[in-house]
């Protein structure tokens, strides 16, 4: 065991302890499984990983390159324009993520993750499978079977290893998200469940619906009545949120201001009818909450207001309280 300076630790394995954890806004699953591999090559690389992380969660907030989000408030389909995504070593270290091998306990043999609002998290199943887990996320299963997961809050991203013979699925809100060999998304809000595919493919409801959705697709469900409605999505853009980058299409204003919440542990309210308003775009962030909430209230035409760690977005004809 060596001591959280790193003494003992060879340099050269705390520099690639250092170049892993910059890599993983932008891994793939096949990186994560190379990272995987090199974590359980020697104890050393796992307590080289554990300090970097732990250093870099101590970072003061960084000053992110400015960008300014595109977005479309309006019921009227329309085609997006993208933005570029450029990833650095300053966003890396504002959005820093670790990889954590424990959990919660609960009763019986349920084993349960968590992160708080403004916290994000890396957890590895037994079998290999990653979940990066957004800030407010809650998700568990059963000890005995690791391939089954339960999202009850928030949202994650998996990047799944594939076993045909035991698909990995992840329940949400009664629904069954069901892997084909996948990186995919899973949200559950408040009133919806939404799902986004990066590459392979996965299965909604397999023992109902059945819906597939490729690498580019997603689908929302509403909870109230089931209603589900499908859109494309950019592949690159999905688990986007843990590299700054938030894609929306046609979600409630409400939903906008909950990935706010979970990103970054402040209190958002959307005042009256314009927390149903749908918006659609891409959000990219600056790390900072002081300007990327006040932003969002320009993009959508609407006063902002700060009641101390309290945001209040309100339309401009409304007065927030």
């Amino acid at each position: 065991m060596h001591d959280a300076t790193g003494q003992g630790i060879d340099p050269r394995v705390i520099d690639a302890a250092i170049a892993w954890h910059m890599r993983q806004v932008e891994m793939d699953a096949a990186d994560w499984a190379a990272f995987t591999e090199w974590l359980e090559t020697d104890p050393a690389h796992a307590d080289a990983y554990g300090m970097i992380a732990a250093q870099d969660t101590l970072l003061d907030d960084v000053a992110f390159p400015a960008a300014l989000p595109v977005a479309a408030n309006d019921d009227a389909p329309r085609t997006r324009r993208w933005l570029p995504w450029l990833a650095g070593s300053a966003m890396a270290a504002g959005l820093a993520a670790w990889l954590v091998p424990g959990f919660l306990p609960s009763t019986g043999t349920t084993r349960v993750y968590a992160t708080r609002d403004g916290e994000r998290r890396d957890v590895r199943l037994p079998d290999g499978t990653v979940l990066a887990l957004a800030g407010g996320t809650r998700v568990h299963f059963d000890g005995a079977d690791a391939r089954a997961v339960t999202l009850d809050r928030g949202q994650v991203t998996l990047s799944v290893v594939h076993d045909a013979a035991h698909p990995f699925t992840v329940e949400a809100a009664g629904q069954t998200i069901q892997d084909v060999g996948t990186t995919f998304d899973v949200t559950r809000s408040e009133g919806a469940v939404t799902v986004a595919v990066a590459e392979g493919s996965v299965v909604f409801q397999p023992t109902g619906a059945a819906v597939s959705l490729k690498a580019g697709e997603a689908l929302a469900m509403r909870i109230s009545d089931g209603a589900i409605v499908r859109s494309r999505v950019a592949p690159a853009a999905v688990g986007g949120w843990r590299s700054g980058m938030l894609d929306f299409d046609g979600v409630p204003l409400s939903d906008v201001a909950a990935s706010l919440r979970r990103l970054y542990g402040t209190q958002v309210t959307i005042a009256g009818d314009l927390s149903k308003r749908p918006f659609t775009g891409m959000i990219r962030l600056t790390g900072t909450a002081d300007r990327d909430i006040p932003h969002l209230a320009d993009l959508i035409g609407a006063t902002w207001r700060r009641d101390g760690e309290r945001w209040v977005l309100a339309g401009r004809d409304d007065t927030p309280h």
